[in-house]
């Protein structure tokens, strides 16, 4: 049979691609083949889309675990921050000084989970001169709301396991962005915030140049300042002024005046192991 439906098609005079598929249809229709055989371009364009949407999910999922999502900062005088993804893992470390460049060189702590990042700068070799007068780090978590309850019991767990002070800072996500337009640390940020609500004229350039110590050592002098005229001007307390009816930089904002409520961050102190 299927010679003689070859010897008739061979004695047609027609176009050699209208014979072929011609007969292609014809054995489609014999094998019970409903579909047309498809050309090897097809074949070979259909894999290729294949491979595009693989390579394509594959990248996606690379950067969603390589994205930051918080960050938790470590501030003596070397300045450091490590962003975190959403496993809690340190996709970035950036350093904000040469102090920090230097610590920052000769350790490895990409991947690693946050708290043995932040002991292994802590308490790495190229630290201790920093820490030798009893300086405290100051650790800053910046993160959304889901997160930063978590984080910042992490952090105090790890300080409390140092053999160093630690002063404890937590802040929202929000002003993580604010510190990096300033080339800051979440911490030093939050730290020249403060400083800049006892002195105006302080600015960034001047923070970023100074070293934790000095930036809380001003801050306890003004703090130690308002603590002395608070308690020689009694008759205040409530924050009225009877001469010019206004409010006392205390007592004004519900809040207990001072930083903004948006900006405002918890911070305390957690001992180490002397």
């Amino acid at each position: 049979m299927t010679n003689k439906i070859q010897d008739a098609f061979d004695n047609i005079k027609a176009d050699a691609r209208l014979k072929e598929s011609t007969k292609q249809f014809l054995y489609d229709r014999r094998t019970g083949n409903r579909y047309p055989r498809r050309s090897p371009a097809m074949r070979y364009a259909v894999s290729m889309i294949c491979a595009v949407l693989i390579l394509a999910a594959g990248a996606a999922g690379y950067s969603w675990v390589r994205m930051p999502v918080s960050y938790v900062s470590i501030d003596v005088n070397p300045s450091i921050e490590l962003g975190l993804n959403r496993f809690d893992r340190v996709v970035s470390a950036k350093a904000y000084n040469a102090e920090g460049e230097a610590i920052l060189d000769e350790l490895s702590l990409k991947w690693k989970r946050y708290t043995d990042a932040l002991h292994a700068v802590i308490e790495c070799e190229g630290m201790r001169a920093y820490l030798a007068d009893g300086a405290e780090p100051v650790l800053a978590v910046a993160a959304d709301q889901t997160r930063g309850q978590e984080l910042e019991k992490g952090v105090r767990r790890c300080s409390g396991h140092m053999r160093h002070h630690c002063q404890n800072v937590s802040v929202d996500l929000d002003m993580a962005s604010q510190a990096h337009h300033s080339d800051l640390s979440v911490g030093k940020y939050y730290a020249y915030l403060q400083l800049s609500q006892y002195d105006s004229s302080v600015t960034v350039d001047d923070c970023r140049e100074m070293s934790m110590a000095e930036i809380n050592a001003r801050i306890s002098e003004y703090e130690q300042t308002d603590d002395e005229e608070d308690a020689g001007n009694t008759d205040n307390e409530s924050g009225y002024d009877g001469n010019t009816g206004g409010c006392n930089l205390n007592s004004c904002d519900g809040n207990g005046g001072g930083m903004p409520s948006h900006q405002r961050g918890h911070h305390h102190r957690s001992g180490g192991h002397e």
